[in-house]
C-alpha cells in the first residue's frame, strides 16, 4: 500500500474530476442567496498548466521523485487504477502523462534537479544527496516548483512537519535538510528559516555491538550457513568497520588476494580516505568466493535475520554502524595512537602539524593493528570450521580429512565464542 508523507492536496479519483477541481473550484453567491459554481477568467491552456503540477506534486508525495517513472506509476494507480499493468495500459499511462512531462520541460526552473546538480558539483555522498532530496521532495509536493519561497510556504511545511516526524532527532534533521536545500536555490545563500533552528536530543542514541555478540555472530557463519556474500561484509564490518554503503558496494573487484601481499580497497564514503589495507593471511579463504554487490534494504534484512537466529539482540535503529563502533571502539583499545586510529577507520585525514609531519607508511600502520586486532584471531579460528561446515565453503576446503575439527555447535558453546 503506498503512502504518502504529507497530503498536500486532496486524492483524485480520476483526470476527470483533477480538472473538474479546477474548473469548478471557483463559487459565486446568486441574488437568492445561494451559491454557484462559477468558470475562472482563464484558458484552458492554463487550467491544464495547474492540473500538472497537481500530478507532478502528487507524484512527489507518493514516490519521492518527479520522474515520468513516479508520473506513470501514480497515473496506473490514481487515475487508470489497474492493479495488474499490462501493455495496454502502460501506453495509456504514458499518454496520460506526456502532456505533464512537456509540461515539465517547458517550466523554466526545477528546484530538486538544481538541488542534485549542485550536490554533485559539490560532491557529496550518495547518502547524503539522497537524504537532501527526500526532504527537497517533500516540500516541493507541498509548496510547489518555485526559485523563492515565502517565510509562509516555509512555515506551512514546518507545520505538517512536527505532526508527521514525532522524533526530536529526525525533525531536527528534516529542519536541517530542508534549511541546505534552501540555502541552495539561486537566491538562498542567506536563507534562515523563520523559526529557531529545533535542537536534537541531547542523549545521541548509539546502538552498539558487544564483543560477545560479535562472537556469536562469526560462530553463526559456521552454524547457520550464512552465505558468502553476508560472511565476507560480517568480517569487513567488525574488522575494518565499514559503513553501510561502502559494505553495499563490495564485489570480486574489492579483493586483491595474493598470500601476505592481499589487500581489500573498500570505497569511502563522505570524504573519507580511499586505500587499500592489508587483510590477514589466515583469513584469505573466506574472502576467496564469488562476491556481488548488494542492496542496502536486502543487507539489512539478512542481518536481522542472522541476528535473529544467533540470538543476538539487534538494538531498535540498529544495523551495520553497531559494528563500526565496537570497532572503532575495540581498535582504540588495543592501539595507543590516535591519528593511527583514525587512519584504519578512513576517516578523513587529521590535519595538524604532527599529521604533517610523521611519515609511517599507513600500511605498516594497519597490518601492526590487525595483528592486534581481538576481532582478527577471533574470525582466524572460526575460518576452519566455515570452510569445514558452512555448504557454501566446503568446497573450497581440500584439507578437511586431514584436520580433526570438533562439531561446531561445540565450538558456539564455548565462552565468548571462539575465545
Amino acid at each position: 500500500m503506498e503512502r504518502k508523507d504529507f497530503e498536500p492536496t486532496n486524492e483524485p479519483l480520476s483526470l476527470k474530476e483533477l480538472v473538474r477541481e479546477e474548473v469548478f473550484g471557483y463559487q459565486q453567491q446568486g441574488k437568492d442567496g445561494s451559491w454557484y459554481p462559477k468558470l475562472p477568467d482563464e484558458s484552458l491552456d492554463d487550467i491544464m498548466k495547474r492540473v500538472y503540477e497537481k500530478i507532478e506534486r502528487e507524484a512527489l508525495a507518493t514516490y519521492h521523485s518527479n520522474a515520468p517513472w513516479a508520473l506513470r506509476q501514480w497515473a496506473l494507480s490514481n487515475i487508470l487504477k489497474e492493479q495488474v499493468v499490462d501493455e495496454a495500459t502502460n501506453e495509456i499511462a504514458h499518454g496520460l502523462i506526456s502532456p505533464v512531462i512537456e509540461w515539465q520541460d517547458s517550466q523554466p526552473f526545477d528546484p530538486i534537479k538544481h538541488l542534485i546538480e549542485r550536490l554533485e558539483t559539490e560532491r557529496k555522498s550518495k547518502l547524503t544527496i539522497g537524504s537532501y532530496r527526500l526532504t527537497a521532495a517533500r516540500f516541493v509536493a507541498k509548496c510547489g516548483r518555485k526559485r523563492y519561497y515565502t517565510d509562509e510556504d516555509i512555515l506551512s511545511y514546518l507545520k505538517s512537519a512536527s505532526k508527521h516526524f514525532k522524533n526530536q532527532n529526525t525533525y531536527h534533521q528534516e529542519c536541517v535538510h530542508l534549511l541546505q536545500f534552501l540555502k541552495r536555490l539561486p537566491e538562498g545563500k542567506s536563507r534562515e528559516l523563520p523559526i529557531a533552528m529545533p535542537k536534537g536530543a541531547v542523549e545521541f542514541y548509539q546502538p552498539t555491538f558487544s564483543d560477545d555478540d560479535v562472537g556469536k555472530l562469526i560462530w553463526a557463519c559456521v552454524l547457520d550457513n550464512v552465505p558468502p556474500n553476508m560472511v565476507v561484509r560480517l568480517a569487513v564490518a567488525s574488522i575494518y568497520g565499514a559503513r553501510r554503503g561502502e559494505l553495499t558496494e563490495l564485489s570480486t573487484e574489492s579483493f586483491s588476494l595474493d598470500r601476505d601481499k592481499s589487500t581489500l580497497l573498500i570505497k569511502t564514503e563522505k570524504r573519507g580516505q580511499r586505500k587499500p589495507q592489508p587483510i590477514p593471511q589466515a583469513l584469505i579463504p573466506i574472502f576467496s568466493v564469488p562476491i556481488t554487490t548488494m542492496k542496502s534494504h536486502m543487507m539489512q534484512y539478512a542481518l536481522q535475520q542472522i541476528c535473529r537466529k544467533a540470538e543476538v539482540h539487534l538494538p531498535k535503529g540498529g544495523g551495520f554502524h553497531c559494528f563500526r563502533r565496537r570497532t572503532a571502539t575495540t581498535v582504540h583499545e588495543v592501539e595507543p595512537s590516535d591519528m593511527n586510529v583514525s587512519s584504519f577507520m578512513r576517516w578523513s585525514p587529521p590535519r595538524g602539524m604532527l599529521a604533517r609531519y610523521v611519515q609511517t607508511p599507513v600500511e605498516q600502520t594497519d597490518r601492526a593493528i590487525l595483528e592486534k586486532h581481538p576481532f582478527v584471531r577471533m574470525w582466524a579460528e572460526a575460518v576452519p570450521y566455515i570452510l569445514k561446515f558452512n555448504k557454501y565453503y566446503q568446497s573450497l576446503n581440500h584439507n578437511s580429512n586431514t584436520v580433526h575439527l570438533c562439531h561446531p555447535r561445540d565450538a558456539r558453546s564455548r565462552d565468548g565464542a571462539g575465545e
